[in-house]
């Protein structure tokens, strides 16, 4: 019973179930009280989607009495198999918390700015530098439909953000958005398409919404390199100002990879949107660095750095040449898990983050600098 034992064990190690279930059942036949030879038939049956024959030889080798530690991996090897009948999937996050912004309008680091009709002195909410406190909560809501066809499944992916600003409410926003689609996976590549919107209120006033559609790839080399490719199309509508709806076309590339306990993410973007009034259509191009370590303590250290330039189509109101912008973003931050359950299903941890913004263009008005610092709560379930 040995030889058809290791046979089996050889097939199943090279993914060859239907063979490696023919050997461990002449084995069986030989030795019909092998408990190894059992417990392998029950794994064997489970890579073929045969769960009840996986039980059934799962529950005999509970009914001789194993080792304590044999009974324990038995019957987590029971629940993996309730999980992979398990069709849907849910997982959320929801974070609470304060922020501080030393330049909340974004208001430029002069305010004279050259125009056509000469020196123009800003006035109003963005002649100068503001800084408030912000309150925001967030709750990003994931399914996931596991489908009868096994290489098939349906994602979603909802968010919704508000922040409340302490002094200048005209700035209160809330943001909602959804991603939805079929996904289909082929061994360790993933693809979709999905259904993309959202919807923004600004001071409780409709300001825009947007729908389209997105195609994804992503490919796992291994558990600690991956590749994603993403291609977006919207269309854009700005309740307040027509002349800003838009097409837009956006693609990405993502890479992460695990480097000496490091791990290290790298995107980069192309974007073009096409609005009713040339000024606002532009062409954009983004590169985004970052890396995040856990310490002791359950302690994660994250940093991050990104870059987008952007050249607009039409000469800008007021003055005599095409908008271009080149923003940097700088930031980096500490979270620490305060509460983890037993299954790993839950958490609570706190994040403390500083971020620091540098906007330079060739056009005054839309060069500023701009500091935030955000301390908040977050609940995985």
């Amino acid at each position: 019973w040995e030889v058809d034992f290791y046979l089996g064990r050889s097939a199943f190690e090279t993914g060859n179930y239907e063979m490696s279930v023919m050997a461990f059942e002449r084995s069986l036949i030989t030795n019909p009280k092998a408990v190894r030879v059992k417990l392998e038939m029950a794994r064997a049956y489970q890579k073929l989607g045969v769960n009840n024959m996986a039980r059934k030889y799962c529950n005999e080798v509970l009914l001789t009495n194993p080792p304590e530690t044999v009974k324990q991996n038995i019957e987590k090897f029971l629940v993996y198999i309730d999980k992979t009948e398990q069709r849907h999937f849910l997982r959320a996050t929801v974070t609470a918390g304060v922020d501080w912004n030393d330049n909340v309008w974004a208001s430029p680091t002069s305010s004279i700015i050259d125009t056509v009709l000469g020196e123009v002195t800003l006035i109003g909410n963005s002649a100068a530098k503001k800084h408030d406190w912000i309150v925001n909560t967030s709750v990003q809501v994931d399914h996931t439909y596991s489908s009868s066809y096994k290489d098939m499944m349906w994602g979603t992916t909802g968010t919704a953000y508000k922040a409340v600003y302490n002094k200048e409410s005209d700035l209160d926003i809330l943001y909602l958005d959804i991603d939805s689609g079929p996904q289909f996976i082929f061994g360790k590549d993933i693809s979709g398409i999905s259904f993309v919107g959202d919807y923004i209120e600004i001071e409780e006033k409709k300001y825009q919404t947007s729908a389209g559609i997105k195609v994804f790839y992503r490919h796992m080399f291994t558990p600690s390199m991956s590749i994603a490719a993403n291609v977006q199309h919207k269309r854009k509508f700005y309740e307040q100002n027509s002349n800003r709806d838009a097409g837009n076309v956006a693609v990405s590339f993502d890479t992460t990879y695990l480097v000496k306990n490091t791990w290290l993410n790298l995107s980069l973007a192309a974007e073009k949107e096409k609005a009713t009034d040339d000024e606002f259509s532009y062409k954009r191009y983004a590169a985004k660095l970052s890396l995040s370590r856990e310490l002791p303590w359950d302690v994660t250290l994250f940093g991050n750095y990104d870059f987008a330039y952007s050249r607009y189509s039409g000469i800008a109101t007021l003055f005599t040449e095409k908008r271009r912008d080149y923003v940097h973003h700088a930031g980096c931050g500490l979270k620490k898990r305060l509460w983890e359950s037993s299954d790993k299903g839950k958490s609570l941890a706190v994040v403390l983050k500083y971020q620091y913004t540098r906007a330079d263009s060739n056009i005054d008005l839309y060069e500023y600098r701009k500091n935030l610092i955000q301390t908040f709560f977050e609940y995985r379930f």
